[in-house]
């Protein structure tokens, strides 16, 4: 359900002013589009039902992207998202299509447990796509975890199970990202039992670096919403609470731009090269805009 073409991603990786703005989830979503929820505050209740089991912030953006009939957990320039087409998740929160619910829970479950590694440092070689054994492992995990959603939410095992038994099939899953139809209804089993609390279960514990994510997407909700005095605050608090965050330097930089903080925007922008180097949105950023504006 994650699975990305990425050779398709390295056009629009080296170019983009801004950073982390819904021009960037809308690249994402031309290049994984292939064919053509109901509404967005459909999507959006939905995931509050998901999150709220947990009592998860939502640490990433969740974007409509039609025409890609699935729904993708992704990570692009620092930012995480889910991609998801309205039409496939139709009716989500109407209380009974569980296999859409799945779906996005399973999509969440990605995040949650760090799956999501950003699609730049894939395109740059920084790290290596992850083994066929581990993408089985991870798809196992985020099953086990949507699962564990739905039992809190009151859905059967039948209910909860629907959407795989529809989509997986039972052939060899060696060379395959995703496993077969008999493992993943494990997990499912095994996660359902915990969501009714047969089984322990903990998929969130409180963290430093958990508060900093809080005060990331706090800070990227607004500044799209042209909050730039905020967005900074909660960048400063992002920093305070994790001093090697590039993406924070990077978009706290940004913001400086909006408000014609320039030099604050250089320091900002140079903080987020040293922190990392193949961050070359940074760079462009620093000279093309911060510097113009001085001259």
């Amino acid at each position: 359900m994650r699975k990305l073409i990425l050779l398709l991603l390295i056009p629009f990786v080296s170019f983009g002013q801004d950073y982390g703005n819904s021009a960037d989830a809308i690249k994402l979503c031309t290049v994984i589009q292939t064919n053509n929820f109901g509404t967005d505050a459909e999507a959006e209740r939905g995931l509050d039902r998901i999150l709220s089991v947990i009592g998860a912030s939502k640490r990433f953006v969740l974007q409509p992207c039609d025409n890609i009939n699935n729904a993708v957990a992704t990570s692009y320039k620092g930012i995480r998202y889910i991609l998801y087409d309205r039409d496939f998740m139709g009716s989500l929160n109407s209380g009974n299509n569980w296999g859409n619910l799945f779906i996005l829970a399973h999509e969440v479950g990605h995040h949650i447990n760090g799956h999501s590694l950003d699609l730049v440092l894939y395109a740059t070689e920084v790290v290596e796509p992850e083994s066929l054994f581990n993408q089985r492992k991870q798809e196992l995990e985020a099953d086990e975890f949507a699962a564990f959603i739905l039992g809190k939410l009151g859905a059967t095992l039948e209910q909860t199970s629907s959407s795989i038994n529809l989509m997986a099939s039972n052939s060899d899953d060696t060379y395959s990202t995703h496993p077969s139809k008999s493992k993943r209804l494990a997990a499912i089993n095994k996660g359902h039992k915990k969501g009714l609390g047969i089984e322990t279960a903990i998929y969130e514990t409180p963290t430093k670096l958990g508060t900093a994510e809080e005060y990331f997407y706090s800070a990227y909700d607004k500044a799209n919403q042209g909050d730039y005095s905020g967005a900074i605050s909660d960048y400063n608090k992002v920093i305070e609470l994790n001093p090697n965050n590039g993406s924070a330097y990077y978009n706290r930089g940004v913001s400086k731009q909006k408000s014609k903080d320039y030099y604050g925007a250089i320091a900002d922008h140079t903080k987020a090269i040293e922190v990392n180097p193949n961050d070359v949105d940074a760079y462009n950023n620093k000279l093309s805009k911060s510097l113009s504006n001085l001259s």
